[in-house]
């Protein structure tokens, strides 16, 4: 959103910013041409940077994402001696107050506009229950399906045709797609009810069984669950909806190799992982990974579906 708010202009930027390291020049002046990465960012952390040029570089956290205000000239003491006579540099000038109000002003616009699409998006999905309660019968009726067509004793899904099989693992996914939906509207939804034991293992073991088969998975990956799991684990029902992501995504995005779901339990901890070989992902898009709706570039342009992880 922030890069959308800088490079259409709906606020005025007269200086070089940078979003989580990609620059957007300003409309009065553009980046110091002999400014470098060690000039922008501070080694040691600091919102504020005064580089051996004697430029000012600001920078704060909004929405989640690391906003640089860049090559700007703010007089002090010292450095008003010094470039007092430089035109360069008296083009770049600024006071902190000016920097402050622009800070204050993105900051203002963009949660005003994603408190608007927010609202929005809650407004149309409204519409969308008797869809939710429909959807939940078509998921009844497909586990009815699939009881009554194994001999008592075995393994229901295993035993059943093709097409039942297909029309299980869509009803199951066309609810947890739902679920995901809901979630994303109304993240704080993830938290009602209450926390239940539940066999992680076994849960993951449901997903993959239907993620592999899936017709999203065209390349037929191999997903592969290693380690054991002794213990059940308190959550929430929406818990389901981060592996669920982290599985699909693996692999949607797999370039070599399998796709490894690793168990390692200690005591009362469990720990997790997904282990899947895609496209690198450049260092100024890893932060962004968790926020809503965020895909990387190279993401955007493969023919993929998918909103981001959204966690």
């Amino acid at each position: 959103m922030l890069n959308t708010i800088i490079k259409d202009r709906i606020i005025d930027t007269p200086w070089p910013v940078y979003i989580d390291g990609k620059l957007y020049n300003g409309t009065k002046f553009k980046v110091h041409s002999e400014c470098t990465e060690d000039c922008i960012f501070d080694k040691h952390g600091s919102d504020i940077n005064i580089c051996t040029h004697g430029l000012t570089h600001i920078s704060r956290k909004i929405l989640d994402q690391l906003i640089t205000v860049s090559g700007v000239y703010i007089q002090t003491g010292t450095l008003s001696k010094r470039y007092k006579k430089n035109t360069t540099y008296m083009q770049r000038k600024v006071s902190s107050d000016n920097i402050q109000s622009w800070f204050l002003n993105l900051d203002e616009k963009s949660l005003s506009i994603q408190a608007l699409v927010t609202k929005t998006a809650k407004k149309n999905f409204e519409q969308f229950h008797e869809f939710v309660k429909w959807s939940g019968e078509i998921r009844e009726y497909s586990e009815r399906l699939l009881e009554k067509s194994a001999p008592p004793g075995t393994n229901a899904f295993e035993h059943a045709s093709k097409d039942l099989k297909s029309l299980y693992k869509t009803s199951i996914m066309l609810m947890d797609s739902l679920d995901t939906t809901a979630l994303y509207f109304n993240p704080q939804s993830a938290k009602f009810g209450r926390k239940k034991r539940t066999d992680i293992y076994r849960m993951i073991d449901k997903i993959k069984l239907i993620l592999s088969h899936a017709s999203s998975n065209k390349g037929r990956v191999n997903v592969q669950i290693k380690g054991n799991v002794v213990n059940e684990y308190k959550v929430y029902e929406s818990f389901k909806i981060i592996p669920l992501s982290l599985i699909q995504n693996a692999i949607k995005y797999k370039r070599i190799g399998n796709v490894d779901i690793l168990f390692e339990e200690t005591d009362d901890k469990l720990l997790m992982s997904v282990i899947s070989v895609g496209d690198e992902i450049p260092a100024n898009e890893l932060n962004n990974l968790f926020i809503r709706g965020f895909r990387t570039e190279k993401a955007r342009k493969m023919s993929v579906e998918g909103s981001g992880l959204g966690l």
